[in-house]
C-alpha cells in the first residue's frame, strides 16, 4: 500500500507543478457576473497545451479568450447518439490567457439548439462552462472541445471576464454567420 500513495503524491506534485498551483499565489477572482446556468468548472488540467498568441484564424473577446473567427465556418460531423442539441459537434479550441477566468455559455433562447464543452469533465455538453486558465507563463491556455448544435447555425456565446467584462462573439458552426445582406 505505501507504494501506492506514493504514486498517488507523486501524480498530485506533477499535476499542480504543471499548472503552476503554487499555495502562495491566490486563485484569481471569479467572474462577477456569475453563470448563466450551472455547468461544468474546467481548469489547468484539462489544458492540453499553451500557445504564446492565438493564431490568425481565431479572434480575441474580451482580452481574454481567443474563439474562432466569425468569417471561419467550423463544419460539424454528426453524433452518434446526438439529439437535439447534441445532434452536431464542430470541434474547436478554445484559448484563455494565462490567469484568467472566465464564464463561457450560450445567450438565453440557445439552451434547445447548441451546447458548449471543453476538457476532460463529466458533466458533458452544457449551456454554460466556467474556464479557469493556468496561471503560469503569459501566453494562453488550450482546452479541447467545442461547440453542439441541433442545426447548422451562427451560435452566438457571451464571454464573462473576472474583472466584470461581457462580450458577445458569434460562432459559424456550419453557416456562416456573416449572410449576404445582413
Amino acid at each position: 500500500m505505501p507504494i501506492v500513495r506514493k504514486v498517488i503524491a507523486l501524480l498530485m506534485v506533477a499535476g499542480a507543478a504543471g499548472c503552476g498551483d503554487d499555495p502562495g499565489i491566490p486563485d484569481p477572482p471569479a467572474p462577477s457576473g456569475g453563470l448563466v446556468t450551472a455547468g461544468p468548472v474546467v481548469g489547468c488540467p484539462d489544458a492540453i497545451g499553451q500557445e504564446d498568441a492565438p493564431r490568425d484564424t481565431y479572434q480575441v473577446v474580451a482580452d481574454v479568450v481567443a474563439v474562432p473567427a466569425a468569417d471561419r465556418v467550423l463544419e460539424p460531423a454528426p453524433q452518434t447518439s446526438g439529439e437535439g442539441p447534441t445532434r452536431l459537434f464542430a470541434k474547436w479550441g478554445l484559448l484563455v490567457r494565462a490567469g484568467a477566468v472566465v464564464d463561457v455559455s450560450l445567450l438565453p433562447g440557445w439552451a434547445d439548439r447548441a451546447r458548449l464543452g471543453w476538457g476532460d469533465t463529466d458533466a458533458g455538453p452544457a449551456a454554460a462552462v466556467r474556464v479557469t486558465a493556468c496561471r503560469d507563463g503569459a501566453g494562453w491556455s488550450v482546452f479541447a472541445g467545442g461547440t453542439w448544435v441541433a442545426e447548422a447555425d451562427c451560435v452566438p456565446i457571451r464571454i464573462t471576464t473576472a474583472t466584470g467584462g461581457d462580450a458577445t462573439a458569434e460562432l459559424s458552426i456550419g453557416a456562416p454567420c456573416s449572410r449576404p445582406g445582413g
